[in-house]
């Protein structure tokens, strides 16, 4: 039996007045759809309030309106007002976009609290969804949102214009958007990004958390002060040998990062895969457990598309990436780090042979 998505979208625009493919010739019918979608968002029989609001007595005494503006508060009728203005003004060259977000309640309850949520749209979504639908800055961008409990879903209405030419063409040529209609792409990418908000705290952040640990277990045996330092092997004759070698290459150097020596980048590269060869080593078996946990991280945004139904699953690897970077750079730095100061003891201990002794 197929799942219900957890998030449901849909979304309508209204082309501005000036794009080239608008087809409206009434004008004022755009400027009214405008302005009574501020009334159909801000109505305050529509709105949430939490126990708290009761129980302090900010329900019907706090003068704000049912609408969260772009700073994550909450706009007074005063400003409601204005933004209809602003709204008209924009929409002479701006598009409109107008979306809904819809919950089942339980999902929510179980997993976040509804108002923080809210702040997340206004905060990191929908800036974040700006940026993935091609606009430069989302400082730039005017939008608000409104948490609706009128029906049997909760429900979020927000709507997104830009205050002036914002989207990104080609060859960094920015523009007003022409195309009204949101991509699957874009859609997706919202989409997923809410989820990930919603059940992050009870799933993502104890996934990190493991992670994180797992790196600190690997730098363990890369610290001359643990017992299982690895890179303090004599009866590796093979390692040691590299070892030795890479510390004469690098007695004029200092940081991998800024070294240019093709041979001295190959022998680092081969002591860390020499290291990574090492059948059934406990580091090459705390190696894997780390990559588990970048898998588990992986699958946990693997299943945020599958679980909402989307298709065309489109992962943000920029975390699994930087985590497999940090450590690769981490190894990298250790070997070269312990090469150069083995070579320069060996030097020290060299120069302090006397003749005596060598006769």
């Amino acid at each position: 039996m197929t799942k219900s998505p957890k998030v449901i979208f849909n979304s309508i625009f209204t082309l501005a007045i000036n794009n080239p493919d608008s087809k409206y010739k009434n004008n004022e019918k755009s400027k009214k759809r405008v302005r009574d979608m501020y009334d159909y968002y801000a109505n305050e029989e529509k709105r949430a309030m939490s126990m708290y609001d009761y129980y302090t007595g900010k329900i019907n005494k706090e003068n704000t309106m049912n609408l969260v503006l772009e700073n994550g508060k909450f706009a007074s009728e005063l400003e409601v007002e204005k933004r209809k203005k602003q709204a008209v003004k924009y929409l002479e060259n701006s598009n409109l976009w107008q979306g809904v977000l819809s919950f089942n309640n339980d999902y929510i309850n179980e997993n976040i609290d509804i108002h923080k949520l809210e702040q997340e749209l206004a905060s990191n979504i929908l800036p974040n969804f700006f940026k993935k639908c091609g606009f430069k800055d989302s400082k730039k961008m005017f939008y608000q949102l409104s948490l609706h409990t009128d029906t049997d879903n909760l429900h979020f209405h927000f709507s997104f214009m830009e205050k002036q030419p914002n989207y990104i063409y080609s060859k960094n040529k920015v523009g007003y958007r022409r195309s009204g209609q949101l991509t699957q792409s874009e859609i997706d990418f919202l989409k997923a990004q809410v989820v990930h908000t919603i059940e992050k705290e009870k799933i993502y952040t104890p996934l990190l958390i493991e992670t994180n640990k797992e790196i600190t277990e690997l730098k363990k045996f890369f610290s001359p002060n643990e017992k299982n330092y690895l890179l303090r092997n004599k009866k590796d004759l093979i390692l040691e040998e590299k070892i030795l070698r890479l510390g004469q290459l690098l007695y004029r150097e200092r940081k991998y990062g800024s070294i240019k020596n093709k041979e001295i980048i190959e022998l680092t590269k081969e002591i860390k895969s020499y290291l990574f060869s090492k059948k059934n080593s406990n580091f090459k078996l705390e190696y894997a457990n780390f990559k588990d946990a970048l898998n588990e991280i992986n699958s946990y945004f693997h299943n945020i598309y599958e679980e909402n139904q989307i298709k065309n699953i489109d992962i943000d690897t920029t975390l699994i990436d930087s985590k497999n970077k940090y450590i690769d750079n981490y190894i990298y730095n250790a070997i070269v780090n312990h090469a150069n100061y083995n070579y320069k003891k060996e030097l020290k201990s060299v120069k302090s042979i006397k003749e005596n002794d060598i006769i």
